[in-house]
């Protein structure tokens, strides 16, 4: 029989020493150190404003809601909270969990670490997208962050070494490669946009030597990117003027092939006469094109040959 049964009704709000609040729940919780710091600032200036929410489990005091009041408050020093009990079985406590927080600052991430507890406890998803209230595919969305995120970086998400909006920017990725990037992350002290932006570059090249520079410098990368440009895919690696001729270059090679296979065969008599300015005048810009295109090589290949034969000084 569950507890809902056989206690119907909500005691009153009393209050309960912090240390007998057991926070086994708290496993689907990822409170960040922000969030922390702006509770004890209204811990302190306001006080507790509303009880936290727990329910009895075998003699014991199970928190339900008030994981961050809890942890805000025992920094503070605090030796009791105003708790108020709820009659909830093993599965309302879940669904109470989402229903209490709803308006609240919860991360996509704990939503998802909830609705797993109710699928590991034999819901479909079906089911569970159900008791919650919200669409199907609204849990499937969810579940599938959690399967796809690596261990390693849940688990930083649970202690505030990584926020969730960067797990959620990462999971698209291959676990070894989220690892990898979240520790770029951290060091270079990235913003979700920019993690968000790195993961995007990392996506669109697949040579391994831009991949090691988008780690080794990806500040330097996210500088020379432009996030709302369709041309993201231009190597990261080259100044801003050297991304601006890539593209040129690329469209050009793209201009190039289409004039060629329409100038073979030749145009007829009529088309000819009415494209005779434009023919004329790519004809004269042409040369000066080929010139600079060649000069450009010649010093590539002229760089290449240098760093090739260059021997370290004795």
């Amino acid at each position: 029989m569950s507890e809902s049964t056989t206690n119907n009704q909500t005691r009153m709000p009393e209050s309960v020493s912090i240390a007998e609040l057991s926070t086994t729940l708290s496993r689907a919780r990822c409170p960040q150190p922000t969030q922390l710091k702006r509770m004890r600032q209204s811990l302190s200036q306001h006080g507790q404003m509303t009880p936290v929410i727990a329910v009895e489990r075998s003699r014991k005091l199970e928190l339900v809601d008030g994981f961050k009041r809890r942890a805000a408050a025992l920094q503070m020093g605090w030796k009791s909270l105003l708790v108020s009990r709820r009659p909830l079985d093993d599965r309302a406590q879940w669904v109470a969990m989402l229903a209490l927080n709803r308006a609240s600052s919860m991360s996509v991430l704990e939503e998802a670490l909830i609705l797993r507890e109710l699928v590991q406890a034999g819901m479909m998803q079906t089911e569970v997208a159900q008791l919650v209230g919200r669409h199907k595919t609204w849990v499937c969305r969810r579940l599938g962050l959690i399967e796809r995120l690596h261990p390693d970086l849940l688990e930083w998400v649970r202690t505030g070494l990584l926020s969730p909006g960067t797990a959620r920017r990462l999971y698209v990725l291959p676990p070894g490669n989220q690892v990898e990037i979240a520790a770029v992350v951290k060091q270079q002290n990235l913003s979700t946009q920019q993690a968000e932006l790195l993961v995007s570059l990392w996506h669109k090249t697949s040579d391994p030597e831009v991949r090691r520079f988008l780690l080794t410098s990806p500040l330097e990368a996210l500088q020379h990117a432009k996030p709302d440009d369709p041309a993201t895919a231009i190597d990261p690696r080259l100044t801003p003027r050297g991304q601006t001729l890539q593209r040129s270059l690329r469209i050009l090679q793209g201009v190039m092939a289409r004039a060629l296979n329409t100038l073979r065969p030749a145009p007829t008599t009529s088309d000819l006469e009415i494209l005779t300015p434009d023919l004329r005048t790519v004809a004269r810009i042409l040369p000066a094109l080929l010139e600079a295109v060649g000069t450009a090589s010649r010093s590539s290949s002229c760089a290449e040959r240098n760093a090739t034969t260059a021997t370290p000084a004795s």
